[in-house]
């Protein structure tokens, strides 16, 4: 049986998860593209990254998908330093700080369980907020995630989600959230010279998605 603590916490996880969807499915009418073409576990969902609505959005849809709580993204250590309460909000979100200068060992080797567990795991390559039109190189770290695991990868491409809220809501720039086909990667060792090609991939096959 779950203990009182770990009931709690699972509780605390699908009511922010259930209020969230409500707000970007419901109330934004948030549109996804594709499906989730495979029932596997675990996966790793690699996207781009424009707007603080891109982890709430995309982590809602994974949820969603399975009904499973073993949904996990990986964010910039930086915002569990704002403030206590928004730190518990992200901790209760199974959210995990990632250093984001060089490869932060402790977070990927914490990840690397999570997905021999069979969870879902969510990372923004770019590693930043892109305020471009192009997609920013990616970091290693995803790819190095996806060789060391072995997880297919599914690439996301999220459209919109950086205009102001009025036009999302009267759906003149109506949030889009794109799937595309599960990547296997070629059997490589997990280096630094093959996580990088690794990411590079994976950058393309979200790339692809764009218009």
């Amino acid at each position: 049986m779950l203990s009182r603590k770990r009931r709690s916490s699972r509780i605390a996880f699908n009511a922010f998860y259930f209020l969230i969807h409500f707000y970007y499915f419901f109330f934004l009418g948030v549109k996804v593209v594709g499906k989730i073409g495979t029932r596997e576990r675990p996966l790793i969902f690699v996207a781009n990254h424009r707007s603080f609505n891109d982890p709430p959005a995309l982590g809602t849809l994974v949820y969603s998908f399975r009904r499973s709580n073993e949904v996990h993204v990986l964010a910039k250590s930086e915002l569990f330093g704002i403030n206590p309460v928004f730190s518990r909000i992200l901790k209760t979100l199974h959210s995990i700080p990632l250093q984001r200068d060089g490869l932060d060992l402790s977070a990927i080797n914490y990840t690397l369980n999570l997905l021999k567990k069979g969870d879902y795991i969510i990372i923004f390559p770019e590693g930043t907020r892109n305020k471009t039109d192009e997609l920013l190189e990616g970091k290693s770290g995803a790819g190095f995630l996806a060789l060391k695991s072995r997880a297919k990868a599914i690439p996301v491409f999220l459209k919109n989600t950086d205009k102001s809220f009025i036009t999302q809501l009267l759906r003149i720039n109506r949030i889009e959230i794109r799937l595309g086909d599960p990547i296997e990667l070629p059997e490589m060792r997990a280096n630094s010279k093959n996580a990088k090609l690794a990411t590079q991939i994976l950058m393309k096959e979200i790339g692809a998605l764009d218009d």
